[in-house]
């Protein structure tokens, strides 16, 4: 008799089939749009918008300047001054920080992996599903750039993302930035951390 191999495509379907039919059933409105929403990949992209003038915008460069200015303006500039703390706690210092495996895996753990990919293109997921190839060699990265005091300018940027608040979507105040940042220049400040 021939051993019958699963077909995991024919498993995941049917899984994927049994959850919908639990959720159609539970006649709970709320958790099917959650469902639902889980399920979308598609983002509409930002609608028209107003400038200060009122002039309306459709070219998305000419939105993208609006967010700048807008994003720039309500930032704070740092003046890199440390500011004075009286509080006790202050003075605790980190002498060392010590980067091993399984910190490694367990920063990589708490990664959300739906979240978009920062500058180097690289999202949670791929580090997520990797984790045990990459957790030796990250420690040893973040080991050496501790040991020379050096951060590489590329985690130091960011990808600016307007993420919708409440209120008339065409106005950009309505807009609050997230920073997307690069997944290993996370998973290493979570270990300090």
């Amino acid at each position: 008799m021939k051993p019958r191999i699963a077909n995991n495509s024919y498993s995941s379907s049917s899984k994927l089939h049994k959850t919908e039919n639990e959720v159609v059933q539970s006649q709970n409105l709320g958790a099917f749009y959650k469902y639902v929403n889980r399920r979308i990949s598609y983002r509409p992209k930002i609608g028209v918008l107003n400038d200060e003038c009122g002039n309306i915008l459709t070219d998305d460069r000419d939105k993208a300047e609006l967010f700048n200015r807008y994003f720039a303006s309500v930032g704070v500039v740092d003046n890199e001054k440390i500011p004075s703390c009286n509080q006790p706690y202050c003075e605790a210092t980190i002498n060392t920080v010590e980067f091993d495996e399984l910190s490694i895996v367990l920063a990589i753990n708490k990664l959300k992996p739906n979240l978009s990919s920062g500058p180097d293109g690289l999202p949670p997921l791929l580090f997520k599903r990797i984790k045990s190839s990459l957790a030796r060699p990250l420690a040893l990265l973040f080991t050496q750039l501790m040991s020379v005091v050096f951060v590489p300018p590329e985690w130091k940027t960011a990808i600016i993302t307007p993420v919708f608040k409440k209120g008339v979507a065409g106005c950009v105040t309505n807009y609050r930035s997230i920073s997307l940042t690069c997944v290993v220049s996370k998973i290493m400040e979570r270990v300090i951390k």
